[in-house]
């Protein structure tokens, strides 16, 4: 499941995944979301958190985020992702070197410091 979060600039798409993510919460939660914010701007910032409850992405969806990134991939202009979890930092590090704008992972216990370097416009 996708949650979307508050408390982020209007130029930050923050989500939070829990237990197991599926082609709806792309179609219903995360697509609205990423092109709501790129009406009112050129490039968006991407807050991705992964809850402890985590479970995984089911095999439709990762089609989904193939596409995501794909069509929207010169639309955002920073990516943190929260996890403690060792292989979704392995796989964020690994997509990192595809994605032409800065991605930083975070433990959970760095959120301020994650919320403070997406907040940041410079490099």
């Amino acid at each position: 499941m996708l949650e979307i979060l508050d408390g982020f600039n209007h130029d930050t798409v923050a989500i939070k995944a829990s237990g197991v993510v599926t082609g709806d919460d792309y179609d219903n939660r995360l697509l609205p979301a990423i092109e709501g914010r790129l009406k009112d701007h050129a490039s968006i910032k991407l807050w991705y958190e992964f809850d402890v409850g985590f479970k995984g992405i089911s095999v439709e969806t990762l089609w989904d985020d193939a596409m995501l990134g794909f069509f929207h991939l010169t639309d955002f202009s920073r990516v943190v992702i929260i996890t403690d979890s060792d292989w979704i930092t392995a796989m964020a590090k690994a997509m990192a070197y595809m994605i032409p704008c800065p991605v930083k992972v975070f433990d959970r216990s760095d959120s301020q410091l994650a919320a403070e370097w997406i907040a940041d416009n410079g490099n």
